[in-house]
């Protein structure tokens, strides 16, 4: 069972979101930085079941593994990714180990060959 945020944190949570969102707007989809760790997250998500941007920091440089979330946002609006309800402690110091969405590939991302349009 889910433990339910207190309203302290899911004040954070949803001020976290709406950064999350606004990065994921302002940024260029062009953006090549962007479209390599989305490509990552693709690859990697085929050997796995279920996975978070932890999966990919220590994995990528260190511009990278700061645009992990952001990726896995970016892979959830195009359909690429979905949530599975659980979270996770970010590993990311600077987040003081608040709780992140845990993803799976959905059908059209193990299926078709998606790198390309990440």
């Amino acid at each position: 069972m889910t433990r339910r945020l207190t309203p302290a944190e899911q004040l954070a949570a949803d001020a976290r979101d709406t950064t999350l969102g606004t990065l994921l707007a302002a940024t260029d989809p062009g953006d090549w930085n962007l479209k390599l760790v989305k490509q990552a997250v693709l690859a990697a998500g085929r050997n796995l079941v279920e996975f978070s941007a932890n999966d990919f920091r220590d994995l990528l440089p260190e511009l990278g593994a700061g645009m992990a979330g952001l990726a896995c946002s970016a892979l959830l609006v195009q359909g690429l990714v979905e949530k599975t309800g659980a979270r996770v402690p970010s590993t990311l110091p600077s987040t003081h180990g608040h709780g992140i969405h845990v993803y799976r590939l959905t059908a059209l991302a193990r299926t078709a060959r998606t790198e390309a349009a990440a």
